[in-house]
């Protein structure tokens, strides 16, 4: 097929599917569009804090001269780094988050009222009229309906044609399927998908999850021209051919990004579409060792001994009342222990305050824990609520047997099962379990099988990209799920 047939296929299905390319394009990847809305940031927390500067000198009968402003330089560097940090707390960093106007502009109001707090906690025990109230007030409200503006238009911006990237999807099979759906969802409202290339001659013309098949992957070159494609994403789960290599760095060669299936879902979704990848690619993902990889964890360890140890403390407090509330609802037990699987497969005994009647198994049977189970006491379904039961096991962070923040650790019999039902599973062994974890945070409640896959698909996020950052971040969202009474 010539480059000419190509271009009225490519912009046929354009037609069809309403996605022809516009004359003028600028898109730009996901690192670029981070920045930028770090750059945004940064600039608009910088004019919040000059035009508050302004107005402060105003009310004061004051002139906003050079000097007025250097005496009171340290305002623009501490307020952008507390800005940057609860900004990337609160997600507002994240490309895909950034395309959702009415959550940016809940977000972008707690990261207001997180310096509110911050302010606050500093103005109490600071001398008298150490810290000015109306600049902040002046601050706090412009950096608010700025920032909302400023965000609400990039989701509008970069929502349109000519900013969107086009992309070809190489494999019009189960992955290339689930990678489209996924695409023409709110996550990747950036993202426009022209069709499928595939070499299996009966799809060849036909559609594919509502796409096109354009051709076949001798075409790819030619097509990813006619259809001004920007990225190729490579979603086949069979062994790739030399001809199809060859297409693709041609493809590369003119500066068109290539990007395997599981790659561009876990920067979207920050999850590893486990059903979806084989033992090389998990080999490859678990092999990347910081140079700081000793040292990383070293502060890992360190984290969780203060962290233990805080809660040591709170459990020492909070021990006698849970224990009084816990035996009059039942007169049960106030502590209940089960086996768990640890670091490579280790069993330990997991130490939790009791939320079930007592003889929940009598059977002898383990059982899934089911939403609004009915063998959950009534102190119990507080007590989950918010995420109080689980304060026993900085036990088990002190002891060693588990982290404040990694994989929930699971039954053994569960384990021996999902084991044969859910590809990879035991890669969650190869770290500490812990406290809180990725898919806690992001996922929840799970009593099935495909709930444990969801699951692991968080759990391999994190264990792929831990850090100590993470672990923080992971810490700062559990704070906000207990606090929000959001546990089950």
């Amino acid at each position: 097929m010539n480059v000419e047939a190509h271009t009225d296929v490519c912009h046929s299905a354009g037609e069809q599917a309403e996605q022809s390319p516009p004359i003028l394009r600028l898109p730009f990847s996901f690192s670029e569009r981070r920045v930028l809305l770090i750059l945004g940031d940064t600039l608009l927390v910088n004019a919040a804090v000059l035009a508050a500067l302004y107005l402060w000198a105003r009310v004061g009968a004051h002139a906003l001269t050079s000097n007025f402003v250097r005496a009171r330089w340290f305002w623009f560097p501490v307020l952008t780094g507390a800005w940057w940090l609860l900004a990337a707390l609160l997600d507002l960093y994240n490309v895909p988050t950034a395309g959702r106007r009415v959550e940016v502009a809940w977000r972008v109001a707690l990261v207001t009222l997180g310096l509110w707090i911050g302010y606050l906690a500093v103005y109490f025990v600071s001398p008298r009229n150490a810290l000015p109230r109306l600049f902040f007030l002046f601050f706090s409200g412009i950096a608010l309906a700025s920032m909302v503006l400023w965000r609400w238009a990039y989701a509008t911006v970069f929502t349109l044609p000519p900013l969107c990237r086009r992309v070809l999807i190489v494999g019009a099979g189960w992955a290339g399927r689930t990678l489209a759906q996924m695409l023409s969802g709110q996550e990747a409202a950036d993202y426009q998908v022209v069709g499928f290339v595939d070499d299996d001659p009966e799809k060849q013309g036909a559609e594919v999850a509502g796409l096109p098949v354009l051709g076949r992957s001798a075409d790819l070159r030619s097509l990813v021209r006619a259809c001004q494609a920007d990225e190729v994403i490579l979603a086949i789960t069979h062994t790739m051919h030399g001809e199809l290599f060859q297409a693709l760095m041609d493809c590369r060669a003119v500066g068109i990004r290539v990007i395997r299936m599981p790659d561009l879902y876990e920067q979207l979704t920050r999850r590893i579409p486990v059903e979806h990848i084989n033992e090389g690619w998990v080999l490859d993902a678990l092999s990347g060792l910081s140079p700081l990889a000793h040292l990383e964890r070293g502060a890992k360890r360190l984290l969780d001994l203060v962290c233990g140890l805080i809660g040591l403390v709170g459990l020492g407090l909070l021990t006698p009342l849970v224990a009084l509330a816990i035996w009059l609802d039942d007169r049960g037990p106030v502590f209940y222990t089960q086996v768990r699987l640890g670091l490579d497969g280790k069993p330990f005994r997991l130490l939790k305050f009791r939320t079930m009647r007592s003889g929940a198994e009598e059977d002898g049977h383990p059982q899934w824990a089911r939403r609004n189970d009915d063998r959950v006491t009534r102190v119990g379904r507080l007590l989950r609520k918010v995420r109080l039961d689980e304060l026993p096991q900085v036990v088990n962070v002190l002891r060693g047997e588990m982290s404040v923040v990694g994989p929930r650790p699971e039954r053994p019999e569960f384990i021996a099962d999902l084991e044969e039902r859910v590809p990879f599973y035991r890669t969650r062994l190869v770290v500490k379990p812990g406290l809180s974890g990725w898919a806690q945070i992001h996922y929840g409640y799970g009593n099935s099988t495909q709930d444990a896959l969801i699951k692991l698909q968080y759990d391999l996020y994190y264990i792929r990209r831990w850090s100590l950052w993470l672990d923080l971040y992971i810490i700062f969202k559990t704070l906000g799920v207990v606090l929000r009474c959001q546990g089950t």
